[in-house]
């Protein structure tokens, strides 16, 4: 019995290990991958609380890094100045064209010759004083003061908005009851004179056709003249520049010579007919004397004019009234006149090509004649009055 049972058993076995060898030999051919590799279990792994400080990035390692990608920016941008010698880098005349008012914002401010630091200097204005800027470049700016005075100032120096002195605070006075006044009435303090006088005897001449006046100055009434070499006595000069005469009137001085002319003032070039001098006020003849001179554009002196720095020039000269350097500004400026009342000084605004721009002035200098700076083939020269295309006449006295 027992060996029956271990036949049978030993049989089964056979037939196992036979299986087993076969199935060992097909690994491959099945397609259930579970048979291919041993199946793995994957895992998450759990979130980390500490990270190294070298892999943190803080903000102020960001904060560094702005700030040196700003400097870096900084250093390569560049700023366009004035050159190490302080010249603007705009040639003078090519300067551009203002005309405005402006006041000085510093203590003490240089006028100079030229818009370099190194330029001789010309002139010094003081805080809050007001100017005419007539151009300006990068840098600089050429100014004329109240007196003619034209020089070049820093931009930087010149405000725009205007600067008035501060008023001194008075000191408080004394708690006490004061003194009771007199009753009196008190003797009236005279008033001193706008100007002064110092001894001044000379035999002067006349330049051109003078008019005498009962004191220094246009406004006061005429009470005389002298024609073109008359010799004039005179005993005084005043600090407005006049002469005081022996017969007590008073002359401009800028109108006279120290020796008699040799000849008679000439006449414009540019006129169809003579002008005689003799025939104009004082103004007229100062006007007249610069009759030839030459037509320099943006020109603004006896060295050569262009229309409006003839007007300003004179206007500066003869009045002390500045004007701006520019046709159309001057045109804007005074009261407005119409043709059948113009008097000797007004200012005529002219529109030749129509398009509601002055183009060009001129002066009115009286006995229907205009004197201006016309062109460059002509220079200075007077013309008939009326003269074609005025828009506009202005008064400034």
């Amino acid at each position: 019995m027992n060996y029956t049972v271990r036949k049978v058993a030993a049989v089964a076995a056979g037939i196992a290990l036979t299986f087993n060898v076969l199935s060992v030999d097909d690994i491959g051919a099945v397609n259930d991958v579970s048979l291919q590799a041993p199946e793995m279990e994957i895992t998450t792994a759990e979130p980390v609380d500490f990270v190294p400080s070298a892999y943190i990035i803080s903000n102020s390692h960001l904060s560094a890094e702005a700030e040196q990608t700003t400097d870096d920016l900084e250093d390569r941008t560049f700023i366009i100045s004035i050159d190490e010698n302080g010249q603007d880098i705009v040639d003078p005349g090519d300067f551009s064209h203002d005309g405005s008012h402006y006041w000085v914002s510093v203590d003490i401010a240089n006028m100079r010759s030229a818009p370099d630091v190194e330029s001789d200097i010309v002139g010094q204005i003081t805080y809050a004083t007001d100017v005419i800027r007539i151009s300006y470049g990068s840098e600089w700016s050429l100014i004329r003061t109240s007196n003619g005075t034209e020089g070049y100032v820093l931009s930087s120096l010149l405000s725009e908005d205007e600067i008035a002195l501060p008023t001194a605070t008075p000191t408080p006075r004394p708690t006490a009851t004061p003194t009771p006044a007199p009753t009196a009435t008190p003797t009236p303090v005279p008033q001193a004179p706008a100007f002064s006088e110092t001894s001044y005897e000379a035999t002067v001449y006349a330049s051109c056709v003078i008019n005498a006046r009962s004191g220094p100055g246009t406004d006061y009434s005429l009470v005389s003249g002298f024609n073109t070499g008359d010799a004039i006595s005179v005993v005084a000069r005043t600090d407005n520049g006049w002469y005081r005469t022996a017969n007590g009137y008073y002359v401009k001085a800028d109108l006279c010579l120290d020796q008699a002319p040799a000849a008679p003032v000439p006449a414009s070039s540019g006129s169809s007919s003579a002008v005689d001098p003799s025939g104009f006020s004082d103004f007229g003849s100062y006007c007249l004397q610069f009759v030839g001179t030459p037509y320099v554009y943006s020109g603004s002196s006896p060295s050569g004019f262009d229309c409006s720095g003839f007007v300003s020039y004179i206007y500066a000269n003869y009045y002390g009234i500045s004007l701006p350097h520019n046709a159309a500004e001057i045109s804007a400026l005074g009261s407005a006149v119409s043709p059948d009342n113009v008097q000797v000084g007004d200012v005529l605004g002219h529109d030749y090509n129509n398009d509601g721009y002055i183009d060009h002035v001129s002066l009115y200098i009286g006995n229907g004649t205009c004197i201006h700076a016309s062109n460059s083939r002509m220079g200075v020269i007077t013309s008939a009055w009326p003269m074609g295309s005025v828009v506009t006449i202005r008064r400034f006295v």
